[in-house]
């Protein structure tokens, strides 16, 4: 009986062991399980995905096109955040838009004066239709004394003159200057530019209050359109005045038509020398300082009339668009086209994203094939490859860059072509150096033996194998392209229709950033180039730990 369990006890025991020796063979990690386990891998791979997220999600993070919505402040606007903070910009007014339509304006009761909607074909919102009455025609009638001589004596006398040198047909009761004409509704009726109109023609006032409770803007604009139907020998006259909280009133815009017009503009913009000479002011006078000095209820009033006799006029007026640049806005302020400073930040994500991941991939592909081919096929093929890589790595790239970028003109696309041909060298003499290395093995050799072709062997077996060095190489480079191309834009050389970081930059030096600190407009830009090129460098570090066995062993 013992010497039937002695057997069964070594084949246990054997089965044991080979048992333990398999559980003791550790598992090779995944990928993702080393990847992991880097920690400065994981805070770069949050970082990208941030990045991305932005790129994807830009229009709805983003409250304006940078490219298209323009003005949206004053130059160099600080955020808006900052007339909490700061003592300088306490109470600094906002942008004031307001588009005044006929449900906008509050208007003085006029007989005969009808106001309706009207829709323009070519303006938004909706304007109004002013049907002025035709003025009361006042017939006077003249008389005429006639001269009657009588010739008595040689001498000649006339009825009409009254002969009276000592003043004994003066009369005792001094005359009365007459009254200054005055409308029924209660408005001195003298129009400055135009004091030929008759006083019995109707006036038309709109009114609208706006209540402005801030410190005095820089700039402000008042415009609209208008056209004029009315018979050839009418004259219109169209005002616009605004009018301060202490009842001073200021004329800030008038216009006198003849007869028809079928397309006036009226503007009205701090900035122009016209209303300086209005308010009495000097060239370098801020029309501001006068008519936005007090806090209370602007009033502004839009008024018009006519002294047409042959029939009604008919004015038209768009929608008046009135406007404040305020002086804070938005996340970051403006730049100095009025262009939000935030926006460029979140769109300039997508760029960078994407000139970066193209260029890069480009250059990769291209240095991936010369490297292959010039390992795999060596000899004269070698030769002349790796000539061709030495010539272009010793040309300084920037330089070359800015040259080529001044013939080619100012695009994305040709930034992305010229980074891709002056950055695949590099991939090429690495991919070059592991196919010698892989041709040599067994597996190689074996595939030569069975007949497979060297696009096949290059294909299913070097390539794989070196395909962990690639893509390390790619993380890697993705930073310099996106420096390569801040650079260029920094430079002017970059596409000015784009919104990027570079161009960010470049605008701030060149209009004024730097001198007035607006710090706002500098650092953003810069932190996000940073940021985004730190997190593409951790990855591809952890990556190169992970594939590349001389980190592998430091690690």
């Amino acid at each position: 009986m013992s010497q039937q369990t002695e057997p069964r006890s070594k084949s246990e025991e054997k089965a044991a062991a080979v048992k333990a020796a398999t559980v003791a063979v550790p598992k090779p990690l995944t990928f993702w399980e080393q990847y992991r386990r880097k920690p400065q891998g994981m805070v770069g791979l949050g970082i990208v995905i941030v990045y991305v997220l932005v790129a994807i999600f830009a229009p709805y993070i983003a409250p304006y096109d940078p490219m298209e919505d323009l003005y949206l402040a004053d130059r160099l606007a600080a955020p808006a955040w900052m007339a909490k903070t700061s003592a300088k910009l306490k109470d600094a007014p906002p942008t004031i838009r307001m588009n005044l339509g006929p449900d906008d304006w509050v208007r003085e009761e006029v007989d005969d004066i009808s106001i309706s909607p009207y829709e323009f074909q070519y303006f938004d919102g909706v304007g109004m239709e002013i049907v002025l009455p035709q003025t009361h025609v006042v017939e006077v009638e003249e008389t005429v004394e006639e001269d009657t001589w009588e010739e008595e004596g040689g001498f000649w006398a006339s009825a009409a003159i009254d002969w009276d040198p000592w003043g004994l047909l003066e009369s005792d009761e001094e005359t009365e200057p007459s009254p200054e004409p005055e409308d029924e509704y209660g408005f001195d009726f003298e129009p400055e530019i135009d004091s030929g109109i008759d006083a019995s023609a109707k006036k038309l006032l709109l009114t609208y209050e706006v209540d402005y409770d801030y410190t005095p803007p820089q700039t402000f604009s008042f415009s609209f359109d208008y056209s004029v139907d009315a018979p050839s020998s009418a004259e219109t006259v169209i005002m616009l005045e605004l009018m301060t909280p202490d009842g001073e009133v200021f004329d800030v815009w008038d216009a006198k038509v003849y007869g028809s017009v079928e397309s006036g503009t009226a503007l009205v913009d701090a900035r122009d020398y016209d209303l300086k000479m209005r308010l009495g002011q000097g060239f370098f006078d801020e029309p501001t300082d006068i008519l936005f000095s007090e806090r209370g209820t602007y009033t502004l009033r839009l008024s018009s009339w006519t002294d047409s006799t042959e029939g009604p006029v008919t004015l038209k007026v768009t929608p008046v668009k009135f406007e404040i640049l305020g002086l804070v806005h938005g996340i970051l302020g403006v730049d100095h086209m009025g262009s939000d400073l935030w926006s460029q930040l979140i769109y300039g994500t997508r760029i960078a994203l994407a000139i970066g991941l193209s260029s890069a991939f480009i250059a990769i592909v291209i240095g991936t094939s010369v490297g292959l081919c010039a390992g795999y096929f060596g000899g004269a093929v070698d030769e002349v490859l790796m000539r061709i890589a030495d010539v272009l790595m010793s040309i300084p790239d920037l330089p070359v860059l800015i040259i080529l970028g001044a013939l080619f003109g100012k695009s994305v696309l040709n930034i992305v072509i010229l980074l891709a041909i002056f950055s695949w060298m590099g991939i090429a003499r690495l991919v070059r150096s592991q196919t010698l290395s892989l041709k040599e093995r067994m597996f190689v050799e074996a595939a030569k033996a069975s007949g497979a072709s060297g696009g096949y062997i290059m294909r299913e077996h070097i390539l794989p194998n070196v395909m962990p060095l690639i893509f390390a190489n790619l993380v890697l480079r993705i930073p310099g392209a996106i420096l390569t191309e801040a650079s260029l834009s920094f430079l002017g050389l970059g596409d000015p229709r784009v919104p990027t970081w570079g161009r960010m930059l470049q605008n701030a030096k060149q209009f004024g950033a730097f001198t007035r600190l607006a710090w706002w407009w500098l650092l953003p830009p810069g932190i996000a180039l940073t940021l985004l090129s730190l997190a593409f460098v951790f990855i591809g570090n952890s990556v190169n730990e992970i594939y590349n066995p001389r980190y592998r062993e430091r690690s």
